[in-house]
């Protein structure tokens, strides 16, 4: 299980693990089992890194923030774990899903066991007055990731819902978290309000870059690389940020081929291959591209006046470049 090879090529790496390991177990139940699972191997660890590099561009310590980082880790998995419910989505980075692996009741019960963790490890240790606020922070944060996810269930097969509603899933999907990982990391460090609200718009601003270009993955990327299943969005009807783009600017044969996709009943691999002619014709993917590009420009531009940030301009422009 170890993290090594992770892409982030980040030093905290291994202590993350072992922090990881300390809140959810060894595997001695199987509730631990499943949440072990889910937690490994990992994925790139983006917002436990995040909270750490934060901390130490506003010049704090990992230590300081190390459990906080871990909970955090637990609560995204959690949310990945109940996605893979909602979107029947039998693989998760390479291999089965935690439901497909171990059922559908031991998976919704690993991850709120995920999450209790989560919330165990955001309390353990720090001034209280910090923790309470980076806890504060981060709830909000999931508060709006679950209302992100339940608007991305209401949108599926509506090809009229337009781009910016997408977007603003986006935001709460996704977005809140990753800056809420920075700000957390930032107050727990003892930065000024500017500094941790920079922080924040900074992460806000990585988050949009990472799922924009993770929206383009099942187009550019093969599943091997990407771990995950390509034709998951279309087989869904998941009408995302390239899709979306492709359908303003389709003319009306490429339309109607969108919409005869989602409306369902087409083969996902049929589907996928007509969905990414069209994405490809119309020039979606490039415009989408240039977007994850832009969010991740203007993250950098928030680190502007931090004592070291060279890591997290580092971590922007891996988010819209990344090919897994």
């Amino acid at each position: 299980m170890s993290l090594a090879a992770t892409p982030t090529g980040d030093t905290s790496i291994p202590v993350l693990e072992a922090e990881l390991l300390r809140w959810v177990g060894s595997g001695d139940s199987l509730l631990e089992l499943a949440c072990l699972d889910a937690l490994f191997p990992p994925g790139k660890l983006l917002r436990p890194v995040l909270c750490i590099e934060s901390a130490k561009a506003v010049g704090g310590t990992a230590d300081q923030v190390l459990a906080f980082a871990a909970g955090i880790e637990c609560l995204h998995v959690a949310s990945l774990v109940h996605d893979d419910i909602i979107d029947q989505d039998p693989v998760r980075r390479g291999r089965a899903s935690t439901a497909e692996q171990y059922g559908l009741a031991e998976a919704l019960v690993a991850g709120d066991g995920l999450s209790m963790a989560g919330v165990a490890a955001l309390l353990s240790s720090g001034p209280a007055e910090r923790v309470l606020h980076a806890a504060r922070v981060t709830i909000e944060a999931l508060r709006h990731m679950c209302q992100g996810i339940m608007r991305e269930t209401e949108i599926r097969g509506d090809l009229t819902c337009a781009v910016p509603t997408v977007l603003n899933i986006m935001q709460a999907k996704t977005a809140a978290l990753t800056g809420a990982a920075c700000q957390a990391g930032a107050i727990l460090a003892g930065a000024t309000p500017q500094q941790h609200q920079a922080l924040r718009q900074y992460g806000q601003q990585l988050g949009m870059a990472f799922q924009i270009r993770d929206d383009l993955l099942p187009y550019t990327a093969e599943d091997q690389v990407t771990g995950k299943t390509g034709t998951s969005d279309v087989a869904n009807r998941q009408p995302t940020l390239p899709v979306l783009l492709a359908y303003e600017a389709a003319d009306e044969a490429d339309c109607n081929r969108l919409a005869t996709v989602f409306r369902g009943g087409t083969d996902p691999g049929t589907a996928h291959r007509d969905v990414l002619a069209v994405l490809t014709r119309t020039g979606a993917l490039s415009k989408a591209a240039r977007m994850a590009s832009s969010c991740a420009q203007q993250a950098r531009a928030e680190l502007a006046g931090l004592p070291d940030s060279t890591r997290l301009a580092e971590l922007a422009t891996s988010a819209a470049d990344r090919q897994r």
